[in-house]
């Protein structure tokens, strides 16, 4: 009875944690993405990416590469970003006989709205997951098994339903894009897929 009490604290204690960490990255993120508001599109895509910043060494300084681009029929542009974010290792010993260590990241979603001027008039931010690694060592490390999880690629519609702007909206308060008037008269609408995060070389 009381190991089923402590398990249940526990798990509650982790969720309240898991809870905690979660709202601190959303956080971390639209402090991050806000940067962008009221600043060229160009300065913006490029933030991370120049020489110096990549000797800096720290690759999540950046918006990461553009995933894909929407024309709103306003005539403003939608650019989508992706780069590697918030980092979580965890690990465990048992008696020193077996050990267990994971490692798993978040990508951040930077998404842009972009007037005819080429100046970034709101922004939208979320996350999703990243890539994850788990490894099992036996009898102090002698034996080591570790799987890795690399990041799925999904369609630009379900990132779309995982950022909000400034003001807490989906991004269709944005305006309708372009394609959709044509595309209903011509045919259907295209599917795009996005590319995974590269990460900047260091030096």
């Amino acid at each position: 009875m009381r190991f089923r009490l402590a398990a249940f604290v526990l798990l509650v204690v982790l969720a309240g944690c898991s809870q905690v960490t979660e709202k601190a990255e959303g956080m971390a993120n639209r402090s991050f993405t806000s940067y962008a508001l009221g600043k060229p599109y160009a300065q913006v895509a490029s933030l991370g990416t120049s020489p110096m910043d990549r000797l800096a060494g720290d690759d999540r300084a950046t918006f990461g590469p553009m995933i894909g681009a929407t024309p709103l029929s306003n005539g403003q542009m939608i650019y989508r970003h992706i780069a590697s974010a918030a980092r979580t290792e965890r690990g465990a010993d048992f008696g020193g006989l077996v050990s267990s260590s994971s490692v798993t990241s978040n990508n951040r979603l930077s998404y842009f709205l972009v007037g005819q001027d080429g100046i970034v008039k709101d922004w939208a931010t979320g996350s999703v997951p990243g890539d994850a690694t788990s490894c099992m060592r036996y009898i102090g490390g002698i034996i080591q098994q570790c799987a890795d999880m690399a990041q799925q690629q999904t369609s630009l519609a379900i990132y779309d339903s995982k950022v909000l702007t400034k003001d807490n909206q989906p991004i269709s308060v944005w305006g309708q894009p372009a394609n959709v008037a044509a595309n209903q008269q011509a045919g259907g609408p295209t599917a795009s897929q996005p590319r995974a995060p590269t990460r900047a070389p260091r030096g």
